[in-house]
């Protein structure tokens, strides 16, 4: 039988606890003596017990902070996307791509399609799902992204923030083709499309066919070369049909019964 401790001893125990950084067990003491005194365990299970608890306490918390790493300006899931509605993208493929084996293969995911149609949408919940799997996640827009790089470049610190961008196995950049680039953040974007080349996995959405990125850029040159490295390894899929938030717009508002009749 497990006695019950002491306060003195409760309190080295958690001074121990501490001291090894088991932070979980050390929170959840009474849940676990709980747990031993009502079970009676043999010691190897109970111990066993208490690192499968760590273990998790841990995952839990590295998940959170993945999630408030990643920058996710909504949530969204795939078992949210509409696919009956929007029937251009096919639901085995976004299963295949949700097993993310593109990312353990530093491959890339292009989405194309005008505003609506549930591009970022759809890299948004890939992003979630990478990070329930445990990889390291950013979601910017093309704008926020330009805007860093600008003011990191006006403090010195460039070098620094396009390091922290690549510690990430996956990122996602939302909106490329409404922001025209002069030619600081078009050289800025195609040097991280350059480094992130068979390292870490892109997702981008756009609202332009690729013939026309030639007009994002300061030169052609820079885009075809940009487009070179982000289509080499990469899974294209172009969403057509009308946008979710018009159709939703144009939806009649629901007649409410009243006790005379109807409004």
């Amino acid at each position: 039988m497990i006695r019950t401790i002491g306060i003195a001893d409760r309190e080295i125990l958690e001074q121990n606890l501490k001291r090894l950084k088991l932070r979980h067990v050390r929170h959840t003491l009474d849940a676990i003596n709980e747990v031993a005194l009502t079970e009676e365990p043999s010691y190897l299970d109970f111990l066993a017990y208490l690192v499968q608890q760590e273990i998790a306490g841990r995952e839990a918390t590295q998940k959170q902070r993945r999630l408030k790493a990643a920058r996710f300006p909504v949530w969204r899931t795939l078992d949210e996307f509409d696919f009956s509605f929007q029937v251009s993208v096919s639901q085995q493929t976004v299963r295949d791509l949700a097993t993310l084996d593109f990312i353990e293969n530093r491959e890339n995911l292009i989405l194309l399609g005008p505003p609506g149609v549930g591009k970022s949408h759809l890299a948004i919940a890939l992003g979630v799902e990478a990070v329930n799997a445990g990889y390291n996640t950013l979601f910017t827009t093309m704008d926020d992204l330009a805007s860093k790089m600008y003011a990191s470049l006006a403090d010195g610190s460039l070098p620094q923030y396009m390091r922290s961008l690549l510690r990430n196995q996956l990122i996602i950049l939302d909106e490329v083709g409404y922001l025209t680039l002069d030619k600081t953040a078009s050289d800025h974007l195609f040097q991280l499309v350059s480094k992130a080349y068979e390292n870490v996995s892109l997702i981008v959405t756009s609202n332009l066919d690729f013939s026309e990125w030639g007009t994002l850029f300061a030169s052609p040159g820079t885009a075809a070369a940009l487009l070179d490295r982000l289509l080499r390894h990469a899974h294209v899929i172009t969403l057509r049909g009308d946008s979710y938030r018009v159709c939703n717009r144009l939806v009649p508002p629901r007649l409410t019964e009243t006790k005379g009749g109807h409004k």
